[in-house]
């Protein structure tokens, strides 16, 4: 998607014209070119290792796909060491760069025997990224027939090899005469040639949000298992005013406008084949004033969530009613900075979304950006998880995330209680408090003995004002605090 796929804000009414929206890098681009000059090369931490297959894992109760992109950038930092297996589907190895001859290279460090052995032990599918950004290498390696067949048996080839669970391919800035036809036939050819070799395998397209012209979604949906919508880069480097990354609402082009309009026959007729990707990063500039959509006045980069969320918790949490995403803003010196990153609120309504459309699932860009931090898992195992299996594990002290958030003026809080032996602790006395920002108490919601179970309440905080609250659980000796914002 160079930039071709989302829409721009010159004002808060004013779009900038498709034309030009055409001729944006999306965010694989940016970040792929900004890394691909440092990588190291032939760098392989595991030769000695032997990669094992894929082992289907029955206790998983995901009831969504999700996957996620992981690029070699963050491979090389050991970020999946913070991974949730149980809570991962996909993941999808970013980038095995194509050239225009057909032939694949392979992503730094590679073979992730380590990852690819620990991710198929849990049940978690590894796919290979297929990129380029070249439109006119693209061009070749759809139509000419020496590089197409170069490129087939390229994929088979490392498929074979490595163990790999299917192939994922991210071609962006497409010539508009290569977006329909010519690229929906060579996805068939494509898919077939990966299901002759076992029809477990998977073949997907990385798609564009918004259709600026040329695109067939629903043929291109049709000739893959699957499509990931790139769910983001509506706002960014080139933006003249602040805003989101992937708004949920507001202005002409949305994610809601995405699901509902630009891949509507997709999503009404075969919405297994769709999956929403999310954005685990937002960016960063500096503005004429505090105000959503404020003049911009330099660009300062994406920003990824481990990096913003140490900016929520010290300048505190903004929404916004318009875009329905979360932002913050801050002072240094004399300048105005805006920072546009989606937290695990605004996350949790692009969800909703995916859920109550029954798509295949969800996705993000990227894994590893948010750190050792747990919100982000946190909420893929509130939304995604199945309430069965929590009901047959009591075993596990949990709070999960309030549903819905932000809310007005009620929102149900739902927490699970073991037995006090599983904690080694004698007392099965639960407490359930909110604070506001100062650490005030401002409710008490529970405050007795309970039994190992799983729990729902009904907060109301039509007495308090709109802002952002913590919710505090406490058991014994153990204690898990959420946030949550109340809307007037």
């Amino acid at each position: 998607m160079r930039k071709y796929f989302f829409v721009l804000f010159v004002t808060s009414c004013v779009l900038i014209l498709p034309t030009k929206a055409q001729n944006r890098k999306s965010i694989h681009q940016i970040e792929y070119e900004k890394h691909i000059k440092d990588l190291p090369v032939n760098l392989n931490k595991n030769k000695s290792l032997k990669i094992i297959p894929l082992k289907v894992n029955s206790s998983k109760t995901l009831t969504k796909a999700v996957f996620g992109y992981y690029p070699d950038w963050e491979y090389l930092n050991s970020s999946y060491n913070n991974f949730r297996y149980d809570l991962l589907t996909h993941i999808a190895a970013f980038d095995f760069k194509a050239s225009a001859t057909g032939s694949i290279n392979l992503p730094a460090g590679w073979p992730w025997t380590d990852l690819i052995n620990e991710a198929h032990s849990n049940g978690v599918k590894i796919i290979m990224v297929v990129v380029n950004f070249d439109k006119d290498e693209i061009r070749k390696i759809i139509t000419n027939s020496t590089s197409r067949w170069i490129f087939m048996n390229s994929v088979k080839a490392k498929i074979k090899q490595y163990s790999l669970d299917g192939v994922n391919i991210d071609f962006e800035g497409l010539y508009q005469s290569d977006r329909g036809s010519r690229l929906n036939d060579f996805m068939q050819e494509l898919s077939d040639t990966v299901h002759n070799i076992s029809p477990e395998l998977e073949v997907s397209y990385a798609a564009p949000a918004v259709n600026w012209g040329g695109w067939n979604l629903e043929g291109l949906a049709n000739n893959c298992d699957y499509l990931f919508i790139m769910g983001y880069d509506f706002f960014g480097s080139w933006s003249s005013v602040s805003g989101p990354t992937a708004p949920l609402t507001g202005g002409s082009y949305n994610i809601t406008n995405t699901v509902l309009v630009q891949y509507k026959n997709v999503t009404e007729r075969t919405p297994e084949k769709l999956i929403l990707g999310v954005p685990y990063f937002g960016p960063h500039w500096t503005t004429s004033g505090k105000e959503e959509n404020a003049t911009v006045l330099e660009y300062q980069g994406a920003v990824r969530f481990r990096n913003a969320a140490p900016g929520f918790e010290s300048n505190g949490t903004l929404w916004s009613s318009k875009y329905n995403t979360s932002w913050y803003e801050y002072l240094s010196g004399f300048t105005q900075h805006q920072v546009w990153v989606d937290n695990d609120s605004s996350l949790s309504l692009k969800y909703d979304l995916a859920i109550s459309k029954n798509l295949k699932g969800i996705g993000m860009w990227a894994l590893g950006y948010d750190g050792a931090r747990n919100e982000l898992w946190d909420l893929l195992e509130d939304k995604l998880v199945s309430v069965k299996s929590k009901t047959e594990k009591p075993d596990k002290f949990l709070l999960l995330q309030n549903y819905p958030n932000p809310f007005n003026p009620t929102t149900t809080i739902q927490y699970t209680i073991p037995s006090a032996k599983t904690l080694h602790t004698t007392s099965q006395y639960v407490q359930l408090k909110v604070y506001d920002l100062l650490g005030r108490e401002v409710a008490t919601l529970i405050n007795e003995e309970e039994q190992p179970g799983n729990y729902s309440i009904i907060f109301n905080g039509s007495d308090l004002s709109a802002g952002t609250y913590f919710y505090q659980l406490r058991y014994g000796n153990y204690l898990q605090t959420k946030k949550m914002i109340l809307l007037q």
